[in-house]
């Protein structure tokens, strides 16, 4: 065997293993994507193929994002902090070289695997400090890595992948009704976490996979509206924490929004600031604060990896208590800040680009539901945090990206019926 051979058989096998280890662990998410980056740049076949990359607007929208981050170096007048924590995003097309299609289909169901196993993780750590879980303690010791922030996004595409496979009768017999049980346990399991965006994320995921399978079948999407309106009913009613942090978050947003509107936040005190408290509030906080800086520089931003030391300085120069921050918990309004307009359309071309590609794949494409998903459901997550900075969440939207935009996984690879 050659060494371009033994190359391309190590890449197969970290692909496959990256996947399943996106749920699961930090340290392995960097270290094999580290090793698959430098195995690829290393193989003189991945160069003969870069056509394809050129010829596919996803992965071009990546590689304009990635020269925003290199141009945006220009215009800085702070040092650069963090200004490329989102380069997992930034190797998608190099990702998109690296395996077969065979290989990239295994990498997204190891993925699930590993998401199963991060699961049952979950409900073991729930069960060992079962009176500690009932008094609101749910802090990131339930999880096998990451924390809620991450988890319940990373369950909602698990559940989305479960969903197409049942929804598109790929599975019959046995094989249907363990996946029916595993889905069922990963609702649950959603619920019994409290990573909110991921639960808003549930339910833009079911509403958006049943309509595309059963837009032509009214029984079948009311039933699936029911099933989400009773899921929320006794996820409301049976699980304190969702429960709890539901009221919290309306509760947050109503006084925020009374507090802001009446004091425009509170006066400059030395250590915190009475009138803000929550998660809600600090991010409809950041947000706020987030929108006058882009004001200020609205056009071109402050450059790449200015976020933290331009809000620093906002706030050392403010009259009103303003929270210091690293990151202002909402992927849109970082890029509004460190590149302006200009770098917030190159940001959301890569979106729009995705529903371009997903518009143009053929229907008995397995993976094109979650194609069109995708975007939406990152735009929406974005909101309420740097999702694109956050490592799990990073490595799976570019895990997934470098998969299932690939032409030749509908063109040229084994496609499935639907």
């Amino acid at each position: 065997m050659s060494i371009i051979e033994i190359n391309s058989q190590f890449r197969k096998y970290a692909f496959i293993a990256l996947g399943f280890l996106i749920p699961l662990t930090v340290a392995g998410i960097s270290i094999l994507m580290v090793l698959i980056f430098c195995s690829s740049i290393l193989d003189k076949t991945v160069y003969s193929r870069l056509k394809e990359i050129l010829s596919n607007r996803v992965f071009v929208s990546i590689l304009l994002f990635f020269l925003l981050h290199l141009a945006g170096l220009f215009w800085l007048d702070v040092i650069p902090v963090n200004g490329f924590k989102s380069w997992m995003v930034f190797i998608i097309p190099l990702l998109a070289l690296s395996v077969d299609t065979n290989t990239a289909r295994k990498g997204i169901y190891a993925f699930i695997v590993g998401m199963m196993i991060a699961e049952i993780g979950v409900y073991y750590n729930i069960f060992i400090t079962w009176e500690q879980y009932l008094d609101g303690i749910y802090g990131s010791h339930l999880y096998l890595s990451g924390s809620r922030i991450s988890y319940n996004p990373k369950l909602a595409i698990a559940i989305a992948l479960i969903l197409v496979t049942l929804l598109g009768g790929k599975y019959k017999g046995l094989r249907q009704t363990v996946t029916v049980l595993f889905l069922i346990s990963m609702i649950v399991n959603m619920f019994m976490t409290g990573g909110r965006s991921g639960q808003v994320g549930f339910i833009m995921v079911w509403l958006v996979l049943s309509f595309y399978y059963l837009k032509n079948n009214t029984q079948g999407l009311y039933g699936m509206l029911i099933a989400l309106v009773l899921i929320l009913f006794i996820a409301f009613n049976y699980s304190p924490i969702f429960q709890k942090r539901a009221i919290n978050a309306v509760s947050e947003f109503n006084s925020f929004q009374t507090t802001s509107s009446s004091t425009n936040d509170c006066i400059k005190l030395s250590d915190e600031c009475r009138a803000i408290s929550g998660s809600v509030q600090r991010r409809l906080h950041y947000n706020q604060h987030s929108l006058n800086l882009f004001k200020a520089s609205p056009w071109i931003g402050y450059g790449t990896g200015s976020l933290e030391n331009i809000w620093s300085n906002y706030v050392d120069n403010s009259k009103i208590f303003i929270f210091k921050i690293t990151n202002p918990h909402s992927h849109h309004a970082l890029i509004l800040v460190q590149f302006g307009l200009i770098g917030f359309f190159i940001y959301l071309n890569i979106f729009y680009q995705q529903m371009k590609a997903a518009k143009l794949m053929p229907k008995n494409y397995e993976f094109k539901p979650i194609a069109i998903l995708l975007p939406v459901f990152y735009v929406l997550i974005n909101f309420y945090e740097s999702y694109l900075w956050t490592h799990h969440t990073q490595a799976l939207f570019a895990f997934l990206v470098s998969i299932i935009y690939r032409t030749d996984m509908y063109e040229k690879g084994p496609i499935l019926d639907q």
